[in-house]
């Protein structure tokens, strides 16, 4: 089966309040083995939303939408679902029973608009909602069917997972489940990870391999669809081999590893400390590895990006690397200068067994290009210490 996502309101099209529910939708869908091929946001408009749901009806077999399934004159989507089925609103005198019981157990008198949320097209199946007033729908015919859900999440997070997957399920006989394999690439560009598999993405088709750019990181996500865990293992692990073999020591980590942390844990397996000096980063450095906890971590200095010409920047670096070792006690230091003239970077780590020494541009010193920056000199040390090749292509800052 494939779905799609319908969006109803306006203040999600207007960008008033961030849709965090498709996401979750999205997300769960794919978790669990259905075809998601297209998300639509429509406004708070009749006829609008009963065209959007007839489109969607001729691509899909299931189509869920969030969002118009309250009191007021504004929630539309029973009335646009009753119109795309060619059925009549019909009052259920059990979900008005419902609703006064749960107006009376919270000492609220139910109003008169809210025997709106007692009606459903003819026919239609009820999804009950645990928390809060909306009951859910399902509707349909030989086109597919359509099934509501409410905006608010804490109530369509919960009908989600305990009345739609199960229905889903039984409906259509689902069995697979999506899974997936994320590996961390960092200090590299996107194009340049796909430049050394693209043939394989090309040629997979379970599991297949996407490519997610971050400023922090390249992301590899490795999704296959399997009935079971073993099995979907047994799918993902040569993938994941191959593509190691393809960006050979690269690989910082997988799924929820840090970069900062990973650096953490190179630096305790040798016994040494970190002290970090930065001047372009404005502690961005120190900050992450405050962040993870790390304990390699000995102290920083935060030194004015100021003062230093391009053909000076690397004996500053390293003048800072050996100056916080020696202030913070520590086995190694790092020190990042700037030149703000020549707009050259220099990072220079010191370790007891020699020293390294990186040089870099940048374009503007923003907060942005400090976290790639930081992410840059960071993955230069976590090679240096993971003994990998930096001979590779960096990504400028």
């Amino acid at each position: 089966m494939n779905a799609e996502i319908v969006m109803i309101g306006t203040e999600l099209l207007l960008g008033q309040i961030v849709d965090t529910n498709a996401a979750h939708i999205g997300r769960t869908l794919g978790e669990n083995g259905i075809s998601l091929y297209q998300k639509t946001t429509v406004g708070d408009n009749r006829q609008r939303i009963v065209r959007v749901l007839e489109s969607a009806l001729a691509r899909a077999d299931v189509i869920i939408t969030s969002g118009g399934l309250g009191p007021t004159e504004d929630d539309l989507t029973r009335e646009a679902v009753a119109d795309v089925f060619g059925r009549k609103l019909e009052f259920r005198q059990e979900l008005f029973d419902e609703l006064v019981a749960r107006f009376a157990s919270v000492k609220r008198p139910i109003t008169e608009n809210n025997k709106k949320q007692a009606t459903a097209p003819e026919g239609a199946e009820i999804i009950p909602n645990p928390n809060g007033t909306a009951p859910g729908i399902i509707c349909g015919d030989s086109r597919g069917e359509v099934i509501c859900l409410p905006g608010v999440p804490l109530e369509l997070y919960a009908m989600l997972e305990e009345s739609v997957l199960p229905y889903l399920r039984r409906r259509y006989g689902l069995k697979a489940g999506l899974y997936h394999r994320v590996l961390k690439v960092c200090g590299v560009g996107e194009s340049w990870v796909d430049s050394r598999m693209g043939d394989l993405m090309a040629r997979l088709e379970n599991p297949t391999i996407g490519v997610l750019a971050s400023p922090e990181w390249v992301r590899i996500r490795i999704t296959a669809r399997a009935e079971s865990e073993d099995e979907a293992r047994e799918l993902l692990e040569p993938v994941e081999q191959a593509v190691r073999e393809r960006l050979p020591g690269l690989v910082m980590g997988t799924g929820d590893d840090t970069l900062e942390g990973v650096v953490d844990g190179l630096l305790q397996q040798r016994g040494w400390t970190l002290a970090v000096a930065e001047t372009f980063t404005g502690g961005m450095i120190a900050q992450r590895l405050t962040a993870a906890g790390a304990r390699a971590f000995a102290g920083s200095t935060v030194f004015a990006c100021s003062g230093t010409t391009g053909r000076g920047v690397d004996k500053r670096a390293r003048d800072q690397a050996e100056a916080v070792r020696d202030q913070f006690h520590a086995t190694c230091g790092l020190g990042i200068a700037a030149a703000p003239e020549s707009r050259a970077l220099a990072g220079e780590f010191v370790t007891p067994d020699g020293r390294h020494t990186w040089t870099s541009h940048y374009r503007d010193l923003d907060p942005l290009n400090q976290l790639r920056a930081s992410t840059i000199f960071m993955e230069r040390v976590r090679r240096v210490l993971a003994g990998v090749d930096t001979e590779h292509q960096d990504a400028k800052v």
